[in-house]
């Protein structure tokens, strides 16, 4: 019983931080955090809902949605991933926003296929 306690003291944030950052799927899960701390600071810095919805649900949101799609090619995830941030956004949906935003869970979902396809679009078959 001790020894528990002292693998409790001795417990190292900085090694675990920098083993859970070594995931490949880290990045995605931070986009998606960053995403709903804006969505989460536009209502308390008193943003206008024009302006949250133009610039933060379809600018910002879809960029973060084609880095996501760019993450998952450069670091060949599974397409798993693709739903998550649109599904996070869904779950925001229901809980605060106007019901016609679920659209634009499948614009997150369309800029992220925009990513992951990012260099396919214009090669010349051979």
């Amino acid at each position: 019983m001790k020894k528990n306690s002292e693998e409790k003291k001795n417990f190292n944030f900085k090694a675990w931080w920098s083993k859970i950052n070594e995931k490949s799927f880290m990045p995605l899960i931070w986009l998606t955090l960053l995403g709903v701390i804006v969505w989460i600071i536009c209502p308390l810095v008193h943003l206008s809902r024009v302006w949250r919805i133009g610039l933060v649900f379809f600018i910002f949101n879809s960029y973060l949605s084609y880095q996501i799609g760019r993450i998952m090619q450069i670091r060949k995830l599974s397409y798993w991933w693709l739903l998550l941030f649109p599904v996070v956004f869904a779950i925001a949906v229901l809980i605060h926003f106007a019901k016609y935003n679920f659209l634009l869970c499948l614009v997150y979902l369309s800029f992220e296929l925009f990513g992951l396809w990012h260099d396919d679009f214009y090669k010349e078959k051979k």
